[in-house]
């Protein structure tokens, strides 16, 4: 796996315990037949796959009595594009074959290739794809390429780090009942630069069992990768997914217990880990229901934009506003900092600083370092702007705030008093009932459960509440919820009973059949 700030731009190689487990997977058994089964890992590195493949391909040659160096050589193929891993991988590949068969023998190069798997054409397809795809950022691929897989790869689009395409060009190699396994990052599956390739998955291939182990880390050293371990069959039985959600640390490969999953449809694969049918009528997405989600403001330099108490002394109270920040809201408490921001900004342009002579000689003395920024760079005749513009209106609006990353078990609502700063989401409408209900909704243990199963959140299980998580959540439909439910969730949020939230909640989903059962477990063969 690829993971920035680690070795070789971030190769992480693959613990023998998740080799084999992704090998099962794919059916490459050493008590199989593998004399003619085709197989191939697309980004091999340092040879942590080559090394078992090749032991598993020649136990089973001396069981079903075929040429091990000739299977090898007729269905065995490994790729890798960084040089350094290509040389290790060759060596490993060299020295697994001499310790099975006593020979010396140059035959890494002969099914090994150092090239761009994304890029190249290959003569054959292939009944096992398996291996750990790179992770790079979208931001850290050359801009060369990335044109090129852009215009190579539909699923590469809004963003997607370079597994994405790893995954649809791997997926074109299988032959008919060919299977991949890949041990990679689990934000595809709700992220929606992996919308695409969800899309691809549930209409074309058979989506047979998911593996998220996103805690744990089964790679020769710790990082943090979020992995998962997806099985992809490609017929068009799809049925049903099995799922194995474990959020140990460790991971005990020979001993899990899968539930089956109603296979996704289309790109929409929420349900996956829920026990909810989210799709069901009675619930909608927070922007549907006439609700605006935000964030808070960015400057560029808080040091100036926020400044201290004893700064901001002689700057004129009109370009002032009171500002909330993360720090104000823990604890399950909401007491304010006394932070303020200048806001250079009036009627939606930038103010004339000739009007406000203090402000024109606080930002004139930072006038050096504000100019340094990326956004002034860009504007220099408006070297004093703020990244986001500042928006009046929104300190007077009632509004939900919603800290990124919180251990609050209670949210708050600000009635008008505040701006909220830039790791703050939030959220308005015009009806404060309807704020205090929404509040009660991302506070029960329904929302919660949707967010921790969606796959974004940070080690220590601490909900996110990003943007990209809101747009995905599924709620109740507030509009169409009893006067009487409505009122008890009021009540509960003015007192901050958040047992009862929960309690009234959960009737309420109980009630209008929204909660399905999954399937009793079972064990994975």
């Amino acid at each position: 796996m690829k993971k920035n700030n680690s070795r070789n731009d971030g190769e992480v190689y693959t613990g023998k315990d998740a080799v084999s487990y992704i090998l099962n997977e794919s059916e490459y058994k050493e008590g199989a037949d593998l004399g003619q089964v085709k197989i191939l890992e697309p980004a091999a590195g340092g040879g942590a796959f080559a090394e078992e493949i090749l032991r598993r391909l020649f136990v089973s040659s001396l069981i079903y009595s075929f040429s091990f160096k000739e299977a090898l050589l007729a269905n065995v193929r490994f790729i890798e594009l960084d040089s350094i891993a290509y040389e290790k991988l060759i060596l490993k590949i060299n020295q697994q074959f001499q310790i099975l068969t006593g020979v010396e023998f140059d035959i890494g190069r002969q099914i090994s290739t150092m090239t761009d798997f994304l890029l190249n054409n290959f003569q054959m397809k292939f009944n096992c794809i398996v291996g750990n795809p790179p992770y790079i950022r979208h931001e850290r691929i050359n801009s060369d390429k990335k044109q090129i897989y852009k215009q190579k790869f539909r699923t590469f689009r809004n963003r997607a780090d370079l597994y994405i395409p790893f995954f649809e060009k791997a997926l074109g190699l299988l032959e008919t009942n060919g299977i991949l396994c890949f041990i990679c990052s689990n934000r595809w599956l709700n992220n929606e630069y992996g919308s695409r390739l969800r899309e691809l998955v549930s209409l074309r291939y058979n989506f047979i069992k998911l593996l998220n182990i996103e805690k744990a880390s089964p790679f020769d050293e710790d990082v943090i990768a979020y992995p998962c371990i997806s099985t992809i069959q490609n017929n068009a039985l799809r049925d049903k997914t099995l799922i194995c959600d474990i959020s140990a640390k460790t991971v005990d490969f020979n001993n899990l217990s899968f539930i089956d999953a109603k296979t996704p449809q289309n790109s929409f694969w929420n349900n996956l880990f829920i026990s909810y049918n989210l799709q069901q009528d009675t619930l909608a997405e927070i922007k549907d229901q006439g609700f605006e989600i935000g964030i808070g403001v960015a400057t560029g330099a808080d040091k100036i934009f926020i400044p201290d108490e004893e700064k901001r002394i002689k700057i004129e109270p009109c370009r002032l506003i009171p500002l909330i920040k993360s720090g104000d809201l823990k604890n399950d408490q909401f007491v304010w900092g006394g932070h303020y921001v200048i806001n250079p900004y009036e009627k939606g342009r930038l103010c004339n600083l000739d009007h406000y002579p203090f402000l024109k000689e606080y930002l004139t003395k930072n006038k050096t370092e504000l100019s340094k920024r990326h956004t002034a760079q860009k504007s220099p005749e408006k070297w004093f702007k703020t990244i986001d513009k500042i928006k009046p209106n929104l300190q007077h609006a009632p509004k939900l705030l919603l800290p990124d990353l919180t251990a609050n078990k209670y949210l708050f609502i600000d009635n008008g008093h505040y701006y909220p700063h830039h790791n703050i989401y939030y959220i308005t409408a015009s009806d404060i009932k309807k704020l205090k209900v929404l509040a009660c909704l991302l506070m029960s243990d329904f929302v919660r459960n949707q967010i921790s199963k969606m796959g974004i959140r940070m080690n220590g299980g601490m909900p996110r509440f990003q943007a990209q998580v809101l747009k995905k959540l599924r709620i109740p439909r507030i509009n169409l919820i009893e006067k009487q439910t409505i009122e008890e969730l009021i009540t509960a949020y003015d007192e901050k009973q958040i047992g009862k939230i929960n309690k009234v909640i959960n009737a309420y989903v109980e009630t209008h059949q929204i909660h399905f059962s999954l399937s009793s477990l079972k064990k994975a063969s």
